[in-house]
């Protein structure tokens, strides 16, 4: 298992600063070396306490789960309508909010689950790694780190990336960072197998284009979602093969 992860490391290490490269000077510039480059090493942070409420009965009765969600508090609040998006899977939700690529990594290194084989694994993250300084090579570097950890966990799984969506202020914060993130994902994710990015609707997510006008698919914070984004998303991961 340690082998296969250093071996998609490298590949897609490689695959990834290809990218970087061909991508523009601006993002040959700001990545001048993976030390900088990159959200990919882990960083401690504590879980929330309904993930480790949840944690004893998903080891417990790991194997009738065939769907794992990974993510931040996007998906950690997915909870309540969790049944209702994937009415025929068992999910289990290991997101924690306010997580970041790295903190998601290092959730995942420390999972005790050794009789869980999901079919399926949905990961969202890379939000909370949205910043002024950040180079968007960075945050999509920390987001396929965790995609390759995923792969490396649960290497029979088919793994649904979702796209880093809108946010904030007039549901465009730092949309020069996100947009060009989410292209370097879908990018280096095509080359791993078993792995589909699924590029949402931004438009549709946020009920138009940047506006600031509310959109009733998202809470007043401009950040995280109402029943009816989770619709969306439902939606989306549904048209790419995931079987609800």
């Amino acid at each position: 298992m340690l082998r296969l992860f250093a071996n998609l490391v490298i590949v897609l290490a490689c695959n990834f600063f290809l990218i970087v490269g061909n991508a523009g000077p601006s993002f040959a510039q700001e990545c001048p070396d993976p030390t900088k480059a990159t959200n990919a090493s882990a960083q401690q942070k504590q879980a929330s306490k309904r993930l480790n409420r949840a944690l004893p009965s998903y080891r417990a009765r790991s194997a009738r789960y065939n769907l794992a969600l990974v993510g931040d508090s996007l998906v950690e609040l997915w909870q309540p309508w969790i049944k209702d998006s994937f009415p025929t899977r068992p999910v289990m939700n290991l997101a924690v909010a306010g997580d970041t690529t790295q903190n998601a990594l290092y959730r995942l290194e420390g999972l005790d689950l050794p009789d869980f084989h999901p079919a399926d694994v949905v990961v969202l993250i890379g939000t909370n790694n949205l910043g002024a300084k950040t180079a968007p090579c960075a945050v999509a570097a920390g987001v396929v780190a965790v995609v390759s950890k995923v792969r490396a966990l649960w290497p029979g799984a088919h793994i649904y990336a979702l796209s880093i969506p809108p946010r904030g202020k007039r549901y465009a914060f730092y949309e020069d960072v996100r947009i060009p993130a989410n292209q370097l994902v879908a990018s280096s994710l095509a080359e791993m197998p078993g792995v589909t990015f699924v590029q949402m609707n931004d438009d549709m997510l946020r009920c138009g284009k940047p506006s600031d006008k509310d959109c009733s698919n998202y809470k007043p914070d401009h950040l995280h979602f109402n029943e009816g984004a989770y619709k969306l998303i439902t939606s989306f991961l549904a048209a790419a093969g995931l079987q609800l």
